[in-house]
């Protein structure tokens, strides 16, 4: 008779929930280096933009100097937006790594209750052997005694 665990569908349903929850959490970690590469992007654009204003500054080339404040604010927008994104996505972040850490539990609570079941499982079993054994010996040792007697 082999050992079957009594919450086994249990146990599995909350490895289950633990993968979904690790799945939500792989995603979210990607949205997030999603907007910091769109801040790293925006802050780099915006770099180019200044060095590009300065050498048609000194070129003298007024009618594109004056489009830069334009364009330079709407990058600096954009990269303040991401950043108000990429806190938004942390904190959502923060609240799926906290369900994870509460299914991770809920799974160690019933693989530690299966340990336990195990091992009382197999203390049993080795007793029962045990108690074979020693009638098996018991036996044999009335047997032999009912020879020698003869």
């Amino acid at each position: 008779m082999a050992f079957v665990f009594r919450f086994k569908q249990l146990l599995q349903i909350c490895l289950y929930e633990e993968n979904e929850v690790k799945a939500r959490l792989a995603k979210k970690d990607g949205q997030i280096n999603e907007t910091k590469a769109e801040i790293k992007k925006f802050k780099d654009e915006y770099d180019q933009g200044l060095e590009h204003k300065a050498v048609d500054l000194l070129s003298g080339d007024m009618m594109r100097v004056q489009m830069y404040p334009a364009y330079l604010a709407r990058l600096q927008r954009s990269w303040e937006y991401h950043e108000e994104e990429l806190e938004r996505l942390e904190k959502q972040r923060q609240k799926i790594f906290d369900e994870l850490m509460i299914k991770r539990r809920s799974r160690m609570t019933y693989e530690k209750m299966q340990e336990k079941d195990e091992a009382a499982y197999k203390k049993e079993m080795l007793k029962k052997e045990q108690k074979k054994l020693d009638e098996y010996g018991n036996r044999a040792k009335k047997a032999a005694g009912d020879l020698d007697d003869a």
